[in-house]
């Protein structure tokens, strides 16, 4: 067709030299033409806006992914798409932590030592596998060794309820449950890292309010306990409640920790041993291995923060009980922290502690980062009836500097003085300096 119209255009502009008879001519056949065009656009018109499937019936819309089929006798199957993973969740979200230590320790004796370490080094993985289940999932590298840290399937049972199931840690002690990436002090006070009993196998419930909040369990033994046919296992029963008397800023944390456990009568017995709140310093306090049929704890809790001052203070004790001894521990811890930068620590009703400091200008963003200093008190009594573990007292001074939320650097400073009955006080001064960071 367009080779046609191109003859006659060309055949028109020759018309000049036409006679009038061959000239009309040519434009009759032109006009002819013109009107077959017409004709034929319509035609193709028509048949695209009523085109037939190959089967003679309109084409079907495309069936949304997971859609229902219904087939032939009335059962409804799903597509392919219906078994894949249900939208709305996240992936897997990666997460961990590295700390790096170097000490330096000397004591009134004259010993002197110095050391560096991975104090921690933690990777994990947490996520959604339903809208209301979710799990956490690390362990950590740090000390040449690899541990289980929280490893925990969650079940939101309503908003402010949740279960849980896993190896995590009993609810006992506001220090204990404080995440290392959030605690003043580069250790826990050593009041809380002797009465709490550590992670463990178990099942825990937790319920929160606007101001108060409670939680409970009951736990076996701890992930590296040996399986012997010999003994039974060892069981924990353990609660916390608190309630926030200020709810906000400030807060005002008022709570109290208990747990009892039952414990094997052919087991190893019970031993304590502690460190002078620093990574690797010596065990100073030492009971030796006794043995007891059950203990049990309380703990009392303070916690107070407004604007750069948070206050902390905890104490209680142990009763063992035995055929042999029953010997009763005690302790407690008192601590006090300023940022000097006006950040805040955050006070988080459902889980009853203080959270991390978010520097107000970070480092390259027109400020010098978050600037805290803090000061500690504690003591410690192992030593009560056939069992001489020593009394400890701890004096610590730590400044943090964090040029970014998620990095910080730390100076920590510990006095602890030793005594025994039958021994003379030792006074022990150790430096840690420590980087840190988390994702």
């Amino acid at each position: 067709m367009a080779a046609a119209i191109s003859l006659i255009a060309a055949e028109a502009a020759a018309q000049e030299t036409l006679s009038p008879e061959v000239a009309a001519l040519i434009e009759a056949q032109a006009a002819k033409i013109r009107d077959l065009e017409a004709r034929l656009a319509r035609l193709e018109a028509r048949s695209d806006a009523a085109a037939p499937s190959v089967s003679g019936s309109p084409e079907p819309a495309p069936r949304p992914a997971g859609a229902p089929i219904h087939l032939a006798g009335g059962a409804a199957q799903t597509t392919p798409a219906a078994a894949s993973k249900p939208s709305g969740l996240a992936p897997p979200t990666l997460r961990g932590r590295a700390q790096f230590d170097a000490l330096v320790h000397n004591n009134d004796e004259g010993s002197q030592s110095t050391g560096t370490e991975v104090r921690r080094f933690r990777l994990g993985a947490k996520g959604d596998l339903s809208e209301q289940l979710s799990y956490v999932a690390e362990a950590d590298f740090g000390g040449g060794e690899v541990s289980l840290q929280d490893v925990m399937l969650t079940f939101e049972a309503a908003e402010t309820v949740a279960l849980s199931v896993g190896y995590f840690k009993p609810p006992i002690t506001l220090d204990e449950l404080t995440s290392s990436n959030e605690t003043v002090f580069l250790e826990r006070s050593a009041y809380a890292s002797t009465f709490a009993p550590g992670r463990r196998v178990g099942v825990a419930a937790r319920a929160w309010g606007e101001r108060w909040g409670v939680s409970g369990g009951l736990f076996g033994e701890t992930e590296d306990s040996d399986l012997d046919t010999e003994r039974e296992e060892a069981w924990l029963v353990a609660a916390r409640g608190y309630v926030d008397l200020l709810s906000g800023d400030p807060a005002l944390h008022l709570g109290v920790s208990a747990y009892h456990t039952e414990l094997p009568a052919r087991g190893p017995g019970v031993w304590l041993r502690v460190r002078p709140e620093t990574g690797r310093a010596p065990r100073l306090l030492d009971t030796g291995a006794f043995i007891a049929e059950e203990g049990t704890f309380v703990g009392f809790e303070f916690g107070y923060g407004s604007g750069p001052l948070t206050v902390q203070a905890e104490g209680g004790g142990v009763d063992y009980a035995g055929a042999i001894s029953g010997p009763d521990f005690s302790g407690w811890s008192a601590q006090a922290a300023w940022r000097w930068t006006g950040e805040a620590r955050p006070y988080d009703i459902e889980s009853g502690v203080f959270g991390r400091i978010r520097p107000a200008r970070p480092l390259g963003q027109g400020g010098l980062g978050a600037l805290e200093t803090g000061l500690r008190v504690t003591h410690l009594d192992l030593a009560d009836e056939t069992v001489d573990g020593g009394e400890m007292t701890t004096y610590g001074l730590v400044v943090n500097w964090l040029p970014i939320t998620r990095l910080r650097l730390s100076a920590n400073l510990i006095q602890a003085r030793i005594e025994r009955l039958r021994a003379n006080p030792v006074d022990e001064t150790l430096l840690t300096l420590r980087t840190a960071v988390d994702w």
